[in-house]
């Protein structure tokens, strides 16, 4: 009779704690997640950041956090995460009445992009796991992930010879709208330079020390196509990765350099990849940290499609009647079209170098 009774009672218990558990077990628990930085470069470092609050008396034997995640973003070290199941992570924890637990999971992220970790899936149950109740939390945890910065002995001969070009530009011109800085009167300077301000503060005769320009355009362009058939699509990513990196990199030493460049493509922004008639993605010249780490996150959206045919974004310039440039084309193939439009380019004035980026080899043409 002892042993009916307990197993009456014992019954009674896992359907009472069942119940228990699907009427209030999703009650009062709330959820963020977050990644500590908002933007690194590819193969550096993140920390993504799980924070679980259960704001109740009822405990909580098991919870189990499930979301995607690109297969690019690796985990390190020892890490709480079940990558079994290829891009689904899976993290197992138990929360204790009025408990908050975060959990910190170092990553890696080795590809260039924007990867966002809107949803997550968390399932908890009962002492025995008998009962399984799931809810979906959104979060606005995002990773933006720059190109690689080569260095500048890894780039091919071309964007060495354009970097080069551009520093010698660079002081040919001085320009009066440009200040830098004060130096002490010399004999022969112009009297309209001195700075009178700094002048009476230093007690000596200062005059205003101005930058440089070459007053010409510095353009990178950057061809999606890997292919003269308009209809195939890209499907060399290591290629298609490897010319947005050299367009980061020669835009990172031109930016060291003080200089102003823009930065156009005819590859797609991923926020518009939805749309039927796409533009060519741009961003206008100028200089400074903002401006290099701006072009950076426009190169992070990009994906590998094509919105229109490279030779409609290099009419654009051949029809630039305002300022000649000084065009840099890294492009992965090289056609007669192509061509064609370049030596339109250079008879308008413009000065265009071409890089011909491949995996094979490491040098290209001018």
């Amino acid at each position: 009779m002892n042993i009916a009774w307990l197993i009456a009672l014992l019954i009674i218990s896992i359907f009472g704690q069942g119940y228990i558990y699907s009427k209030w077990g999703l009650n009062k628990i709330s959820y963020k997640r977050q990644f500590d930085q908002s933007s690194v470069f590819v193969g550096q470092k993140v920390i993504l950041v799980d924070e679980v609050v259960n704001k109740k008396l009822l405990p909580l034997p098991w919870v189990r956090l499930e979301s995607k995640m690109d297969y690019s973003i690796k985990t390190i070290g020892e890490s709480q995460f079940d990558s079994s199941d290829l891009d689904v992570h899976r993290t197992l924890l138990s929360l204790l009445p009025y408990q908050k637990l975060t959990r910190r999971h170092h990553l890696i992220c080795t590809k260039r992009g924007v990867f966002e970790l809107d949803t997550i899936a968390l399932t908890l149950g009962d002492v025995f796991g008998f009962i399984e109740q799931f809810r979906s939390f959104e979060t606005d945890a995002k990773i933006i992930v720059y190109p690689q910065i080569l260095r500048k002995d890894d780039l091919t001969i071309p964007s060495q010879i354009f970097l080069g070009e551009q520093t010698v530009k660079r002081w040919i011109i001085e320009d009066p709208f440009i200040s830098v800085g004060t130096r002490d009167y010399l004999i022969g300077d112009n009297i309209k330079q001195i700075n009178w301000k700094a002048s009476a503060r230093t007690k000596n005769i200062q005059v205003k020390v101005n930058d440089h320009t070459a007053d010409r355009e510095v353009v990178i362009l950057v061809n999606a196509d890997q292919s003269e058939d308009i209809w195939l699509p890209i499907s060399n990513l290591e290629l298609f990765e490897k010319t947005l990196s050299y367009a980061a990199t020669v835009a990172h030493y031109l930016e060291s350099n003080g200089e102003a460049y823009s930065f156009s493509t005819n590859a797609v922004d991923k926020r518009k990849a939805h749309e039927s008639n796409r533009s060519f993605v741009k961003v206008e010249a100028n200089s400074g940290t903002a401006h290099f780490y701006h072009l950076l996150t426009q190169i992070a959206y990009l994906i590998p499609k094509r919105s229109r045919h490279i030779k409609y974004l290099l009419d654009e310039y051949v029809q630039l009647q305002s300022k000649r440039a000084d065009i840099l084309l890294i492009t992965p193939i090289i056609t007669n079209e192509i061509l064609e439009k370049v030596n339109q380019l250079r008879a308008a004035g413009h000065s265009v170098v071409i890089d011909h980026v491949t995996i094979e080899a490491q040098e290209g043409v001018s």
